[in-house]
């Protein structure tokens, strides 16, 4: 479907992923904008224009931008209403909605550090001095100042990232609950909920597959099973049209 879209995302970016599965969902076009996050293309004045925290993605329809990944996502569902993404009962759009949140809070927090010490720890490292604070001027928030500091210099303490592994596996065990109502995270309905937890569920399986070994989470791995076997999945997760692809990093 013609749609007039452009998406600035990142290839290996949990939010990016989630909103690729969001357009391929609704079979919606969209012109690709990939960003290289490791040469901080992020925080470029011309990015910062349309997204002034310096984040992906950032999705524009006619001219208009919308940032933050589950604004877009229901964004996306308001606009193109055929495929429905949000069930039609109350209480099931009740439990999409905190799974929705969780996803932006919890799940979001519980992969972040892990996922910027295998992919950005490496390139922070070798910058220069100068190098560094060159890059640490243009990003927009404090916070993630503070973050590209630490990883580029002092690194991570074992204890936070191990905090990050005990909630990945609370994340996992609260999946398999919800799963055992289930099929979907909402109930029995396909949804915004299934789209926006995918991401981080696959990101644990990629940082620590010890986590969900075969019997332990079963719920887990059937809703897995069947979300990767979904059309949109692939193409979302293994992103390949745009030129850019090449020589980027993915997990």
């Amino acid at each position: 479907m013609s749609s007039n879209l452009d998406l600035y995302h990142g290839l290996a970016s949990t939010c990016s992923k989630k909103v690729r599965l969001c357009l391929y969902e609704k079979r919606l076009t969209f012109k690709s904008h990939l960003l290289n996050l490791q040469a901080f293309e992020q925080h470029s004045p011309e990015y910062l224009k349309l997204n002034p925290n310096g984040v992906v993605p950032t999705l524009v329809h006619n001219g208009e931008p919308i940032v933050e990944s589950n604004v877009i996502i229901e964004y996306i569902d308001d606009e193109f209403p055929d495929t429905p993404l949000r069930p039609a009962d109350s209480l099931a759009r009740a439990r999409m909605r905190r799974w929705i949140q969780f996803s932006g809070v919890v799940a979001y927090d519980a992969v972040a550090l892990p996922t910027w010490m295998k992919i950005s720890a490496p390139v922070a490292r070798k910058l220069s001095d100068e190098e560094l604070a060159q890059v640490l001027a243009r990003v927009p928030t404090r916070e993630r100042r503070e973050r590209w500091a630490r990883v580029a210099r002092d690194g991570i303490p074992q204890d936070e990232i191990e905090e990050c592994y005990t909630e990945m596996d609370r994340i996992l065990a609260e999946v398999d609950r919800a799963i055992s109502r289930g099929p979907w995270l909402a109930g029995e309905t396909y949804s915004l909920a299934d789209i926006a937890m995918i991401p981080f569920v696959d990101r644990i399986h990629n940082l620590r597959p010890d986590l969900c070994p075969p019997g332990r989470y079963s719920g887990v791995a059937d809703w897995y099973r069947r979300m990767k076997a979904r059309p949109a999945f692939a193409p979302a997760f293994d992103f390949k049209d745009d030129p850019r692809v090449e020589g980027l990093p993915n997990i």
